[in-house]
């Protein structure tokens, strides 16, 4: 992913709140996130937009590509990329039990140490599968493929197993235009039941058909046989991909690359 560190040209502005949370009940701490939100909305629209996530970033001292945005989305329930709605906002506030940038960040820290050391858990399965749905375009049933590969290792860094060794099999199957969400949510069951030397295997099971090939990839290669590029129909066949485009540098999130207006 491109580079951000030349969006903040300023130094972060100190988040001068009223009372913290606790000192006066619930509609204390109520009042105080919905100071947060006015701060960060967007005048026209009513809602946080990409402008008010890059201040809020720069209050935080957080990048906008790093993962823990994309968790602060899945912890507001957020819908649309790019956006926070009011009540998104004061639900997800209210149920992390956040009221300032610095508490914010202190808890999506906790959460990403959580995930981070439990991806077999429930939560990460949520987690998951919610990256899956909010990073695809509009009206998009599939992920673009520079968006699969952008994405799978930042929800999954190395060294999860399978990750790196999928990236490379992707990058050499060209015919593959993107993961639908059966293939998606499949790889991370793979990752887990499938041994890096792929001895456990079975090419007879229930795998989508792009795991199959990317199985057969990892051991045609082991054993030094010579690869033949992908068909044009290998690789394609569960789902329909319809809408995706000749994608470049995927806009994840709908605020990662590009910078506000001034």
């Amino acid at each position: 992913m491109k580079s951000v560190k030349d969006l903040f040209s300023r130094k972060p502005k100190e988040t001068k709140l009223s009372s913290p949370a606790g000192t006066g009940g619930e509609g204390g701490q109520r009042d105080v996130v919905m100071e947060m939100y006015e701060k960060y909305k967007d005048k026209e629209d009513n809602q946080i937009g990409p402008e008010g996530i890059f201040e809020l970033c720069s209050d935080m001292n957080l990048e906008p590509t790093d993962v823990k945005l994309l968790i602060l989305a899945w912890k507001l329930n957020a819908e649309t990329q790019g956006y926070f709605t009011r009540t998104e906002w004061q639900r997800g506030m209210e149920g992390m039990r956040v009221d300032s940038p610095q508490s914010l960040l202190a808890k999506l820290d906790s959460v990403h140490r959580q995930l981070r050391g439990a991806s077999s858990s429930q939560a990460f399965k949520e987690f998951y599968r919610f990256s899956f749905r909010f990073s695809r375009s509009p009206g998009q049933k599939a992920l673009e493929i520079d968006t699969v590969k952008a994405l799978l290792p930042t929800v999954l860094p190395p060294p999860h197993p399978h990750v790196e060794k999928l990236l490379e099999f992707l990058n050499e199957s060209p015919t593959i235009r993107g993961f639908n969400e059966d293939q998606w949510a499949s790889f991370l069951l793979f990752s887990h039941d499938i041994k890096p030397d792929f001895s456990n295997f079975d090419p007879d099971g229930a795998w989508p058909s792009v795991l199959d090939d990317y199985a057969s990839y990892c051991k045609e290669k082991k054993e030094g046989v010579q690869l033949e590029p992908l068909g044009p129909l290998d690789g394609q066949r569960e789902a329909p991909w319809e809408g995706i485009g000749e994608s470049s540098v995927p806009e994840l999130w709908g605020w990662a690359i590009r910078k506000p207006s001034e």
